[in-house]
């Protein structure tokens, strides 16, 4: 699991995809998921599984044990815990701050939501190959990247074509901007770092087909952005 230094103070990316995992976990016993829901601004997507399956049969290695982490983290009492700069990363997809809520039932047991507000690329690559799903579902990684590009490229051109026709002092332009910018340093920087992982992620599989076994021998690690 990636735990990212980021300061994130914002709720951005209401309209980005999300991604929920809702778990069970009986008294005592490990937790098992009950259904996982894909949620965006046009549709909600939402699978459930029949069998009791543990986190390590339906998903990934390097997604299940960030999974885990999370559920490790709870005190085994009714809690909620936001992650707000949690990365959990596998070529094809990266999964962005978490939201945990847990709620203790009458008979002990323990119902556990953990909900990812961006979900960038295909879930598909979340699972276990075994399980079933395609890594095809339609996901925001254009808007996201159109979105960056909008955010910094588009009013820089606008500002040297205004200098560059006399229509506006080139410094006052440049220094009006910056301070635009400025107020929006950590959104712009979130977006810009999710589109660098999932593009990254993705020249790695290319260049090695193996790439997603290949993440399973890779050691956990700090980073920051």
């Amino acid at each position: 699991m990636n735990v990212v230094a980021m300061t994130d103070s914002t709720e951005t990316g209401e309209d980005q995809q999300r991604f929920i995992v809702n778990l069970m976990s009986e008294k005592g016993e490990t937790p098992y998921v009950r259904s996982c829901e894909v949620v965006s601004s046009a549709f909600r997507n939402r699978t459930s599984f029949v069998n009791t399956m543990p986190l390590e049969e339906v998903f990934c290695d390097p997604i299940a044990e960030g999974l885990n982490d999370c559920v490790n983290m709870l005190s085994g009492e009714t809690q909620v815990i936001s992650l707000p700069s949690l990365i959990l990363e596998v070529p094809g997809l990266v999964l962005a701050g978490a939201h945990i809520l847990t709620t203790v039932n009458d008979d002990g047991s323990q119902s556990i939501i953990i909900r990812f507000r961006i979900s960038l690329g295909g879930i598909g690559y979340a699972f276990r190959p075994d399980v079933g799903f395609g890594a095809g579902l339609e996901d925001l990684t254009r808007e996201v990247s159109a979105q960056v590009l909008t955010d910094l490229a588009l009013p820089l051109l606008n500002v040297l074509s205004a200098t560059e026709a006399g229509l506006v002092d080139a410094e006052s332009a440049i220094g009006s901007l910056s301070q635009q910018l400025a107020d929006r340093v950590h959104e712009i920087r979130f977006q810009i770092e999710l589109v660098k992982r999932y593009t990254d992620g993705l020249e790695r599989q290319r260049n090695n087909p193996q790439g997603a076994d290949a993440v399973k021998d890779q050691p956990r690690r700090l980073s920051s952005c």
